[in-house]
């Protein structure tokens, strides 16, 4: 016998899919979505809710999260059990991660230890494998993995001094296996040679001002790697994602030659003058933040199909983490973003006016078709998981550290607009 528990309807709000908006019922049996329709009759024991005037959007996806990883000298501020619950407030019900290659372990060991590690979490998990040395042996396990569901793999074009760079050469030869299996390569684009060079000029000077890490990573380094990309994918027709793409050549090189690509948040909303801020250093991250035409550029992106999905690149640190007088090279990489992402791209995309089915495929359906998890994931239909997200469009408000509640992280979205679900 069913019991109220069992069933849900969401009556009289307006669902936003990724290709259209409309004012409908959605019944909800369990963890499954079972009918979508308007001026439903629900059972009469199915708990209703009232959800006039409000948005029902499909749970977010985050495609690209560090949950607890190493960086530098130190760790990233969340695990998966605290990052994950600060994506379910924000309205994310799937993050995508990567496992973690240690010295001497095989490809399939790196993710049992990583799926060991997500099991605290509360939201659905998923993970990219991480290929940052050349062996053989771990080549020869891609298809298996494959198989098993692990469709993508990340390889770095970067980041030789923490031995995780793969040659071109190197990556074409992944590549083409990935290819053949029906696989995905994911890259962090920023060519090593160019890096090495720029990074010569300001070596041993203890320089501690942040903006020399952009310095350091010149916005050549995208557009080199990514022309390179893009010939690897045209000689092993693999499918390539390319990681926080972040400036307006690299994104122009990649849609030309045919590669998917991700953007992240901060490189939307701040560009390289933070650096110049008080708190300049705890926006080190990399790929470093660009100049402002590059952010218009990446906005018109998102409008106009360049852009195929937003993920927060997840990796936060406390103030604590990234002390003051560090020289740039010492200072860890990375920012936080998955808790405040979906709500502070809500606010921009009403603010703006813009149509909401294109949010709803940068920040759930496209990740959802290109990494596997479509129509499970990524839209609100029946047969689909009941990843719904319930917002008042008309409650915005400015973002607080009391919005973060007990979160210890540092954020640096705070002062922005927001609207959160609930």
């Amino acid at each position: 016998m069913s019991t109220s528990q069992n069933y849900l309807c969401l009556k009289n709000g307006t669902v936003i899919n990724a290709d259209s908006e409309q004012q409908t019922d959605v019944l909800i049996q369990g963890r499954k979505i079972v009918q979508v329709e308007p001026n439903l009759t629900p059972p009469s024991h199915a708990r209703v809710v009232d959800c006039t005037g409000k948005l029902i959007f499909p749970g977010m996806i985050d495609p690209h999260t560090h949950m607890g990883i190493p960086i530098k000298n130190g760790w990233s501020a969340d695990d998966f059990e605290s990052g994950t619950r600060a994506a379910l407030k924000a309205g994310v019900t799937t993050i995508l991660d990567f496992t973690i290659l240690e010295p001497g372990q095989s490809l399939s060991e790196s993710i049992v230890v990583r799926r060991k590690l997500a099991e605290k979490s509360h939201t659905s998990v998923g993970f990219h494998c991480n290929i940052t040395r050349f062996e053989k042996s771990l080549l020869d396990e891609i298809p298996e993995l494959i198989k098993q569901g692990i469709m993508s793999f990340k390889v770095f074009t970067t980041y030789e001094e923490a031995g995780m760079y793969l040659t071109y050469k190197q990556i074409k030869k992944v590549a083409r296996v990935i290819a053949k299996h029906g696989g995905l390569l994911m890259v962090h684009a920023e060519d090593n040679d160019i890096i090495k060079a720029a990074t010569a000029k300001y070596a041993g000077r203890n320089l501690i001002e942040p903006r020399y890490h952009a310095l350091a990573r010149p916005p050549e380094a995208e557009l080199v790697a990514i022309q390179k990309l893009g010939e690897i994918h045209r000689q092993t027709g693999c499918p390539i994602y390319i990681v926080h793409l972040n400036t307006v050549s690299g994104l122009n090189a990649a849609k030309a030659a045919g590669l998917l690509v991700e953007t992240c948040p901060q490189y939307l909303f701040f560009n390289d003058s933070v650096y110049e801020q008080p708190d300049g250093r705890m926006y080190v991250i990399s790929p470093p933040l660009r100049k402002s035409e590059d952010q218009k550029a990446l906005w018109a992106g998102l409008l106009n199909g360049q852009i195929n999905t937003i993920g927060t690149d997840h990796c936060p640190f406390r103030l604590s983490d990234k002390p003051d007088g560090l020289s740039y090279e010492q200072i860890p990489n990375g920012m936080g973003g998955i808790e405040t992402a979906f709500p502070i791209m809500l606010a921009e995309w009403l603010k703006a006016k813009w149509p909401l089915p294109r949010l709803v495929q940068l920040m759930s359906t496209h990740a959802a078709r290109i990494f596997g998890l479509y129509p499970q994931k990524g839209v609100i239909q029946a047969g689909s998981d009941a990843d719904v997200v319930i917002v008042d469009p008309n409650l915005k408000e400015v973002l607080t550290p009391d919005d973060l509640g007990d979160r210890d992280a540092w954020n640096g979205y705070l002062g922005l607009e927001a609207v959160w679900p609930g």
